[in-house]
């Protein structure tokens, strides 16, 4: 459990940081005192339901990030698709994503 709470506050201090937030920026954002986010960044809060949902949300935390975080992603590749697919319309996403499917189907099936 100890593992989990380091993992965690890790990444809330890693992405606060990058986005230019204090901690008591941070706390205020999400309904907390600075204490809450000071005890989860030095694993020793163990946060409930309740605080971690805002936290996530507000630092928009990728969940792979603190449950998995053995998994390497490329999300730089990952954020320019979702770029791409964010300006098309509705028909324009259905249509992509079948194609996105058939396509992974036949690559994978080369393999």
């Amino acid at each position: 459990m100890n593992q989990n709470r380091e993992i965690l506050g890790d990444v809330v201090r890693t992405t606060r940081k990058s986005r230019h937030l204090s901690q008591e920026a941070l706390a205020e954002r999400i309904g907390v005192c600075k204490r809450t986010i000071i005890d989860i960044e030095s694993n020793t809060g163990n946060p409930k339901f309740e605080v971690l949902y805002p936290l996530v949300r507000e630092l928009d935390l990728p969940l792979y990030q603190v449950f998995y975080p053995e998994v390497e992603e490329n999300l730089e590749l990952k954020n320019v698709l979702i770029q791409e697919v964010s300006s098309c319309s509705e028909y324009e996403m259905r249509v992509i994503l079948s194609v996105v499917k058939s396509l992974r189907c036949t690559l994978r099936n080369e393999e």
